[in-house]
């Protein structure tokens, strides 16, 4: 039977952290796999860790990072704490659907891909509902015209991705150094690798808005000219192998957007 571990780093988070951890351990699972939560508290200051040490569920296994470390290194330490084949990083302010790791299981196990994502949903701090700014994804043909829509600032990943432990592995799991962008980083990354995400066309979880998010305090939520920045920044990482994998036409399209 395989595992899916849902990693889910933490700071500070004692007004949403409950509503995550619910909305896992509510998860349907099957004959075929069982769940995990790793939740990763990086050194909070409020009742996070009393909280996680009073959780009732079972299914958590909670950690206490010594000093606060950043979410790239709060969600490395998670990976290294499991033994399960397959990864999910879920934000503890964010809601899970209950169908959403058994639907993506079940299509990685048919597509027998190692990566496969989906659409999510945005919402107030309350979960209400946000008119207009549902994400939705696209099935890419191959990794180098996922890698140009990329970098020409159309598609972006957030934590709708599932795959598995042996890719985050290979890949070298999250840059430390990154504290915004880490999620479209690492699958940069995989897609410079060769390897292509399957498409899952349904909403997996509910994003969050509100003011302590990493991204609105940055500046970034739903913010094109920021984005574009965090492009540059990774542009300059990968250029050279970049250029090894999208057409010449891809790469200009992609110089003239960027300058």
């Amino acid at each position: 039977m395989k595992k899916i571990a849902v990693i889910t780093p933490v700071f500070n988070g004692e007004k949403f952290l409950v509503e995550c951890l619910q909305s896992v351990a509510f998860s349907i699972t099957s004959n075929k796999f069982v769940i995990e939560h790793i939740v990763v508290d990086d050194c909070s200051t409020d009742n996070t860790w009393k909280m996680l040490q009073d959780s009732t569920s079972s299914s958590v296994k909670a950690f206490r990072l010594e000093k606060n470390s950043g979410s790239s290194t709060a969600r490395n330490f998670g990976v290294k704490q499991t033994d399960a084949d397959l990864l999910f990083f879920l934000d503890y302010d964010d809601v899970l659907f209950q169908n959403s790791l058994n639907a993506l299981f079940t299509h990685s196990e048919k597509q027998k891909t190692d990566w496969i994502y989906g659409d999510f949903l945005r919402t107030n701090e309350n979960l209400s509902y946000l008119l207009g700014q549902d994400y939705y994804g696209h099935q890419f043909d191959n990794s180098r015209d996922l890698l140009s829509s990329i970098f020409l600032g159309e598609h972006f990943f957030q934590q709708n991705c599932f795959y598995t432990k042996k890719l985050f592995k290979m890949s070298g799991g999250f840059d430390k150094d990154i504290h915004i962008y880490q999620d479209l980083d690492l699958f940069i990354r995989f897609s410079l690798e060769g390897h292509n995400p399957w498409y899952l066309s349904a909403p997996l979880y509910l994003h969050r808005l509100h003011g302590n998010n990493l991204s609105n305090l940055s500046g970034r939520e739903n913010n094109f000219e920021a984005h574009k920045e965090d492009l540059k920044v990774l542009y300059k990482m990968y250029q050279i192998p970049l250029k090894k994998v999208v057409t010449s036409k891809q790469m200009e399209k992609i110089q003239n957007f960027l300058r």
